[in-house]
């Protein structure tokens, strides 16, 4: 589903970037009963995967002998239909302002986004035109360096409520590989489902054997 009007909700998360990586972040908050929006400055979802090499064989992604990286695409928005999504295509994020409730996004366009948390899953920019100015963050989302250093515990960056994953996070050890930034996103969305829990105890739960994760897929 996509949604491209005027918007004066306070979303619980917003994921910037509609590639695998925030795909993936998207199916696995839904599995939390999160329903995240997702945007990107592209016509359509898929990132560099879509846009510059939808024919190209993949062969290290898992349960797969071979691939193509638009057939990861497809598959993923299909997973993702579950959970209804909602996309705002051609929506370029110029800067992410901290406020005293969560976050602002600020567009290109003029207008303003709101939410909770923020997942960044922006790649590398490489989709980026060349004359964007790189995204403006809070000061302490980045490290000496400039990159978005976060948790490999939660894939929070040092701002809270600010997370990174895909190619755009960085830390000790990382490869840049599909399979690393779907782990990334497991993370992520586990740990916000912490956090939404307050502090009762939360335990990980499993599509195999909840009857809850179950029914998400089998009530339809």
């Amino acid at each position: 589903m996509e949604n491209s009007g005027a918007d004066d909700a306070i979303h619980e998360v917003v994921i910037v970037g509609a590639g695998p990586a925030g795909l993936w972040a998207a199916f696995q908050l839904g599995l939390h009963g999160v329903s995240p929006l997702l945007i990107d400055s592209r016509a359509t979802a898929g990132g560099q995967c879509a846009e510059f090499y939808a024919d190209k064989p993949v062969y290290d992604m898992p349960g797969h002998a071979v691939v193509e990286a638009g057939e990861i695409i497809d598959r993923l928005l299909r997973q993702l239909d579950a959970f209804s999504p909602i996309f705002r295509f051609d929506c370029q994020i110029t800067a992410v302002a901290a406020e005293s409730e969560g976050f602002r996004l600020g567009l290109t366009s003029g207008d303003s986004l709101r939410a909770t948390r923020v997942v960044l899953a922006t790649g590398l920019g490489a989709l980026a035109m060349q004359n964007i100015s790189p995204l403006a963050l809070p000061q302490a989302a980045r490290n000496v360096q400039g990159a978005l250093a976060v948790s490999t515990a939660t894939f929070e960056t040092q701002y809270p409520g600010l997370y990174a994953i895909g190619d755009c996070a960085a830390y000790p050890g990382k490869l840049p590989l599909l399979a690393s930034a779907f782990h990334e996103a497991a993370l992520m969305a586990f740990d916000i489902k912490k956090k939404r829990a307050g502090d009762r105890r939360v335990a990980p739960e499993f599509s195999s054997t909840s009857s809850r994760l179950k029914s998400l897929f089998t009530e339809r």
